[in-house]
């Protein structure tokens, strides 16, 4: 089964701190401050709770988390670069792709979001009438200008009545990519296949049970010096059904997929491609209607 192990729902029973929790946290945080107050620290054995560090002028506290909540959550679910997918459940049970905000690709993802969460974090900013959950969390909403360009709007969320932060995003989705598919885009790979003697960088796309539904593969020939272009439609299992010839190139020598080429397809907008996976994802509900 073609499966990746990538929480590939992310729809689990939210794991948010505890009373416990945040006692040990803040207890932690007062008695070792100058270890954290400015700097970032790292831990071999860190959990969830782990401090990583404390804001110079604000005291806010950025612990380690997980993927709902603390700064695993916010770089994991926010950041631009960040290739998990997030769904949501809707009134018919059935699953749809989320879409969250995502932070300016040119931030620095510690440095930028610790000055954006300092500027914003003041009584005059907090949002009491847009907090949904205002027994768990006190909420912040203020603007903040990156690099001289226009002040965009940005919430942040810290456990009530501390300075523990929760999770911190953009208020609009500027920077978001563009997306043509209602499936996830997983991460990609690549592989050098012998005796085959070819070189294959894959593009999945998942359900939101994290199993590959469609796939985008580029293959090199290298007996014949001919790079391919397909589509593969896959099975419930994940298993390639059907492989659609898109087209194909000529290449010299032993080219081979670099780690910049497998990162330009993880975050380009593959339009075209999923336009055409579309097409064949209608086709194939009509076909078994």
């Amino acid at each position: 089964m073609s499966e990746y192990n990538i929480n590939p729902l992310n729809v689990s029973v939210e794991k948010i701190f505890s009373e416990s929790d945040i006692s040990a946290i803040i207890q932690e945080a007062e008695l070792n401050i100058d270890q954290y107050l400015g700097g970032m620290f790292i831990s071999g054995e860190a959990t969830e709770t782990t401090i990583l560090t404390i804001s110079k002028n604000k005291q806010l506290i950025f612990v380690e988390g997980n993927a709902e909540t603390g700064y695993n959550h916010l770089k994991d679910r926010h950041g631009y670069f960040s290739f998990q997918n997030y769904w949501r459940e809707g009134d018919d049970g059935l699953f749809k792709l989320d879409d969250p905000s995502k932070f300016n690709p040119k931030m620095m993802p510690f440095v930028n979001y610790i000055e954006i969460a300092e500027n914003i974090f003041c009584i005059g900013n907090k949002n009491s009438s847009k907090n949904k959950r205002p027994d768990v969390f006190d909420m912040f909403t203020g603007m903040y200008s990156f690099s001289n360009e226009e002040p965009q709007k940005y919430h942040l969320l810290t456990y009530k009545d501390t300075k523990i932060v929760h999770t911190l995003f953009p208020d609009k989705k500027k920077y978001n990519p563009q997306k043509k598919i209602k499936y996830g885009k997983g991460v990609v790979t690549s592989e050098l296949r012998f005796p085959e003697a070819v070189n294959d960088l894959l593009v999945p796309y998942l359900t939101h049970r994290g199993i590959i539904i469609y796939s985008i593969l580029i293959r090199k020939f290298y007996n014949e010096q001919v790079e391919r272009i397909f589509i593969q439609a896959h099975d419930e299992n994940g298993e390639v059904k059907e492989t659609f010839l898109l087209g194909y190139r000529h290449f010299d020598d032993f080219e081979r997929f670099e780690n910049e080429e497998m990162l330009q397809f993880q975050h380009a907008n593959l339009y075209e491609y999923e336009n055409i996976i579309n097409e064949i994802d209608t086709k194939r509900k009509m076909a078994n209607q």
